[in-house]
């Protein structure tokens, strides 16, 4: 059986619940064998990127990046085929001051619009 393993970056992952299910999924579709492999992930967070790295990212910690994302050189992340990414709900919480699109987070979504048009990937979450 043929073997097509996809790379798997991730944008604001927390602790990565996301990654987890999709690099246990198994897909099996006209004799070919569909795996997905973590390939980077970026949250700011240090104890969520420790809990990624521990959980999913053993081999290579780096790829784990723990930092604001607007600080991160999005040209020089590893090509992928999958790309995840919602957007930090801090600006949009009940909870939180409700500041939406004009808060410090509310934007931060298009970072993920950047990578898309970046590396063009198969698809994404």
């Amino acid at each position: 059986m043929k073997k097509v393993t996809l790379k798997y970056g991730e944008l604001f992952s927390g602790p990565g619940g996301l990654a987890w299910g999709a690099t246990h999924a198994k897909v099996f579709r006209h004799g070919i064998e569909y795996n997905i492999e973590h390939a980077w992930a970026n949250d700011y967070d240090e104890d969520t990127c420790e809990t990624y790295r521990k959980n999913l990212a053993l081999k290579d910690p780096a790829s784990v990046i723990c930092g604001d994302i607007r600080k991160v050189d999005l040209k020089k992340l590893s090509k992928i085929d999958i790309l995840a990414f919602g957007f930090p709900c801090n600006d949009f919480s009940i909870v939180g001051e409700q500041k939406g699109f004009n808060g410090n987070y509310g934007p931060l979504y298009t970072y993920g619009v950047k990578i898309l048009n970046l590396q063009k990937p198969k698809c994404f979450v």
